[in-house]
């Protein structure tokens, strides 16, 4: 059956995204599929961290709809990242999800993300290396259920230190929770002294939420409430254009 001349020529979600590209969202959108296809598989320096931050690119993902498109709205943009090096820590994995994105466009193209969710996963061996460096006098490890051990490194076999950690503020506070001593495991008491440890400093108003600790990984969830950053189409075409 032959499809209606009418619909044939006017293609209304067609017009829709025509229209968008003219627009900061829409070149907002080209510049990060651009940069999916691009960049795909390549370790990359992230523009703005001073060199502090590199990961190797996997992929974004967004299917905006046309009508929001054509509003400023990009809804939700995902974006997936591994071996990623910030500072002198190494993740693994990174997930950031930022969530109702959109671009208010006067008096400057701004885009906005409310809120945005943070994912960094961290080898426990990379931890475990840390922490020899930092307390050389004593082993960590994991203990399931989101607990870690702390064995003497001196004399490993005598016993451990069960600990939990949980997020208070600009600080983790690490609790001792038990005592084991060959055979026995001696629960501590509440009042137990906890250590506080002061976690660095994190950009973009990023807070730790919670920290997720498993047998091989312990994943690290940071959230922001609202993230804005200007996006002049001027830019926005000019990165397009180095990409292209």
């Amino acid at each position: 059956m032959d499809r209606d001349p009418w619909t044939s020529w006017f293609d209304p979600t067609a017009l829709l995204r025509a229209g968008a590209a003219l627009t900061p969202v829409g070149a907002l959108e080209a510049l990060l599929r651009t940069a999916g296809r691009r960049l795909a598989g390549r370790r990359i320096t992230v523009p703005g961290s001073g060199g502090e931050l590199s990961l190797r690119w996997d992929a974004p993902s967004l299917d905006p709809d046309p009508v929001g498109l054509a509003l400023g709205q990009l809804d939700d943009v995902r974006l997936l990242a591994s071996d990623v090096r910030w500072r002198d820590l190494e993740c693994h994995r990174l997930v950031l999800v930022c969530r109702n994105v959109h671009v208010r466009p006067l008096p400057v193209p701004v885009a906005v993300a409310a809120p945005v969710t943070l994912e960094l996963a961290v080898r426990t061996e990379v931890l475990r290396r840390r922490f020899a460096a930092e307390r050389p006098g004593w082993a960590l490890e994991p203990a399931g259920a989101g607990a870690a051990r702390l064995r003497w490194a001196r004399h490993p076999s005598w016993g451990s230190v069960g600990v939990e950690a949980e997020v208070s503020g600009s600080a983790l506070l690490v609790r001792p929770r038990t005592l084991t001593v060959g055979s026995r495991r001696i629960p501590l008491p509440a009042w137990a002294p906890a250590r506080r440890v002061a976690l660095p400093a994190l950009p973009r108003g990023l807070r730790l939420r919670e920290m997720a600790v498993g047998d091989d990984e312990v994943v690290l969830h940071l959230v922001a409430d609202e993230w804005r950053e200007q996006v002049p189409t001027g830019r926005l075409e000019s990165l397009l254009g180095r990409l292209t």
